[in-house]
């Protein structure tokens, strides 16, 4: 998983199958033995293949077959193989790709099964610090876990709109660059981009919904931000 800047203390988040993972006192990304991530993948395969699947199905009006069931992440269909778990991603429905990755598989997974049966979107926005927990606030709103991608569209917000705009997200009036996105069906991000200049670098910022908790673990925030940015640069550097 990509750690884009330092905290300034040690931090390890979990829940049943999430390992977010850990940061040096020292200001170095300390990744925990790739195993982990491994595991807490194969934790949530485990859960969700232990999951009444016609529920699901009902539960999220689900496309699915007698191999697989069909998920819409962004403007991708990842389906997963009923027997195995095993995920894949295609843009066309035609070619599938598997993703082998533990932020596709924690996410999904914790979606699919954690999600709430009288969820509800309240429409209200809030930032990540009121959504969960308030540790390192200045580093998780707008500052070191997000400034990496940030330097990454820094003097190119033309490409992050255009990205923005492939992945049918609806564009608002905030920020040098913000659009609300569908993540899945049921779940939006709003993002908020600021560019640098020569008193202030790049900001970048995401709010979610304040009933967000009812759909996902607090922890797949981070995942799901993960694979969104790594879609957008996808889109930015001309793939499909």
């Amino acid at each position: 998983m990509l750690w884009l800047k330092p905290l300034e203390l040690g931090v390890i988040i979990t829940n049943e199958f999430l390992v977010l993972g850990i940061i040096s006192c020292k200001g170095e990304s300390m990744q925990p033995k790739k195993d982990n991530y491994a595991v807490s993948a194969d934790n949530a395969r485990l859960l969700f293949l232990k999951e009444d699947q016609e529920k699901l199905i009902r539960k999220f009006s689900l496309r699915a077959d007698y191999r697989y069931l069909y998920v819409r992440f962004l403007d991708m269909t990842y389906r997963i193989e009923r027997k195995s778990g095993l995920i894949q991603r295609s843009v066309d429905c035609l070619s599938y790709t598997e993703d082998s990755s533990h932020q596709a598989a924690l996410s999904i997974f914790d979606y699919l099964c954690w999600s709430r049966e009288g969820r509800k979107l309240s429409n209200q926005w809030v930032s990540l610090q009121n959504l969960g927990y308030s540790f390192h606030t200045g580093s998780i709103e707008g500052g070191g876990w997000f400034s990496g991608w940030a330097e990454r569209f820094s003097g190119r917000t033309g490409e992050l709109e255009e990205a923005l705009k492939r992945l049918g997200g609806q564009k608002m009036p905030s920020a040098d660059v913000s659009s609300v996105l569908w993540l899945f069906d049921e779940l939006p991000v709003y993002l908020q981009f600021w560019d640098g200049d020569d008193e202030f670098p790049p900001r970048l910022f995401f709010l979610w919904d304040s009933n967000t908790i009812q759909y996902i673990h607090y922890e797949t925030a981070f995942y799901l931000i993960e694979l969104l940015m790594r879609r957008i640069a996808e889109l930015s550097d001309g793939k499909k």
